[in-house]
């Protein structure tokens, strides 16, 4: 291989208006000699410019060397370049390893998802601001969802008492019917299968609507946190009226009643 040699430099300005200052003084003299003059002037200028121009590395024992030339073998440790003077014009660092390539590459990574994390951030920060100039703003929204939640799902609630109610109300009168020796009608029969299914489907509305509310109530919280934050304001009835909503209620489960009903419905079935 062989070594790296300084590259020759291209001629400057002052070496140009020199030699048109030359054409100029002999305006006879032939094309082909001005173009000597500029060779030798381009010629000139590179032997000084790579006499001006020298390399600092370290050999293989590690000993600093001085030359005009770098072997190729030693480029990848790193070397400088130092002017006539002895002042060092610019340092070439050495070559990465892998590790460090990939562990440079990994840190350009996690510093670019940070940034799209700032800039993510920035993008909610702003949308939250035009929203809401107050974190008891976000609150009030709030607890108008909760409330509409809540409002349907008595509305579910009650009709699957209703439901109930009507199946028990069916089912004695299957009852009687089969007392009497008589088949039960077929529409009774359609009858408490219908609201049993009714029931069903309530139940799972209800399910729905519970998810619906613990999604909502999380997504105001981090909202309400966050303005507390961006506003430098803090809430003065959030943390209330949350301590309030989750203090523990009786849960709907169905009474021995209702039990009894689905399972007369189920009987009721069979003649």
């Amino acid at each position: 291989m062989r070594p790296v040699a300084a590259p020759t430099p291209r001629p400057t300005k002052q070496h140009v208006l020199m030699t048109k200052a030359i054409s100029k003084q002999f305006p006879s003299l032939p094309i082909a000699v001005g173009l000597c003059l500029i060779f030798l002037c381009s010629a000139f200028l590179s032997t000084n410019a790579t006499a001006a121009q020298y390399y600092r590395y370290k050999d293989e024992n590690g000993n600093v060397v001085l030359n005009r030339t770098i072997p190729p073998r030693f480029v990848g440790k790193g070397y400088e370049i130092l002017n006539d003077r002895g002042r060092v014009i610019e340092t070439v660092p050495p070559a990465l390893t892998p590790e460090q390539i990939a562990a440079r590459d990994a840190e350009r990574e996690r510093q670019r998802q940070l940034e799209e994390q700032r800039l993510e951030q920035e993008r909610i920060d702003g949308e939250l601001k035009q929203l809401y100039s107050h974190p008891d703003d976000a609150v009030r929204v709030l607890k108008r969802r909760i409330q509409d939640i809540e409002g349907v799902t008595q509305l579910k609630e009650n009709k699957i008492e209703s439901a109930e109610r009507e199946i028990i109300k069916q089912e004695s009168i299957a009852a009687n019917i089969q007392r009497n020796g008589r088949a039960i009608p077929e529409n009774i029969i359609a009858t408490i299968k219908s609201l049993k299914n009714d029931i069903v489907n309530a139940r799972a509305d209800i399910k729905e609507l519970q998810a619906e509310r613990s999604k909502v109530l999380a997504e105001f919280d981090e909202k309400i946190r966050r303005l507390e934050i961006i506003t430098d304001k803090q809430s003065s009835e959030y943390r209330d009226w949350l301590e309030q909503l989750n203090k523990p209620a009786s849960e709907s489960t169905p009474s021995s009643t209702s039990q009894a009903a689905s399972d007369n419905a189920s009987n009721a079935n069979t003649p």
